[in-house]
């Protein structure tokens, strides 16, 4: 199986780079918010979410280690896949945890509300760690089907 170009070229460094920002933005809402909260309240749904964004993360660094030996396409956009969609199951959750949203004065899609980035400096990390993560993961898998195989 034919392994990328992901060194040696522009499209390869992009979608690098992606992997990178969705690896910081897993780790920032991860240990930034989730963490902090699971260890406050001990709920099992927060320890879900911690895990689901340190899972972002993992996948992203995954990737990133692998590419240096060579990585098959089809791994490359696998693992960009797993990290998106462990992102959209962080977002549909924090969705349906309209408790959650309530309490905190969110109502709706807490990442389309600038009130949840003004909440907390906790909420802030996990607004912008939401958006490196899932516009990373996207754009890496985005990126991925473009890079060119070795010959």
């Amino acid at each position: 199986m034919a392994s990328l170009k992901v060194w040696t070229s522009g499209v390869g460094i992009i979608a690098m780079l992606m992997y990178v920002a969705g690896a910081v933005g897993g780790f920032f809402s991860g240990f930034f918010f989730w963490l902090p909260l699971y260890q406050a309240y001990a709920e099992t749904i927060f320890l879900i979410l911690m895990i689901a964004m340190f899972a972002v993360a993992g996948f992203c660094l995954i990737a990133l280690v692998i590419s240096l030996f060579g990585l098959p396409k089809a791994l490359w956009i696998i693992f960009a896949f797993l990290s998106l969609a462990c992102v959209v199951t962080v977002a549909l959750l924090m969705f349906l945890l309209t408790d959650l949203a309530t309490a905190l004065g969110i109502s709706g899609f807490v990442y389309f509300d600038l009130g949840w980035y003004n909440l907390s400096p906790e909420a802030m990390w996990d607004f912008i760690g939401f958006w490196l993560a899932a516009g990373g993961s996207f754009l890496a898998l985005v990126f991925g089907f473009f890079i060119p195989k070795k010959i």
